[in-house]
């Protein structure tokens, strides 16, 4: 799991960032839906993005063990 492209395409999904010249914003979500399906990543992770709630999947990058749901 290379998390510095998920916190990328993350990042640009939010538009916190602009995509690089040779990258897209659909070329992001598609890694993030490809990584949902994924198995073999972490739970929280993956209800994160299977949901796109791309905001929360940021924050559990920062810190996993901090609970996210209530």
């Amino acid at each position: 799991m290379d998390t510095e492209q998920i916190r990328l395409d993350l990042q640009i999904a939010t538009g916190a960032v602009k995509p690089a010249r040779d990258d897209s914003m659909a070329a992001a979500l598609a890694r993030l839906d490809a990584l949902a399906r994924e198995s073999g990543i972490p739970g929280d992770l993956a209800h994160y993005l299977s949901r796109r709630s791309y905001l929360k999947a940021l924050d559990w990058l920062d810190n996993p063990d901090q609970p996210h749901r209530v």
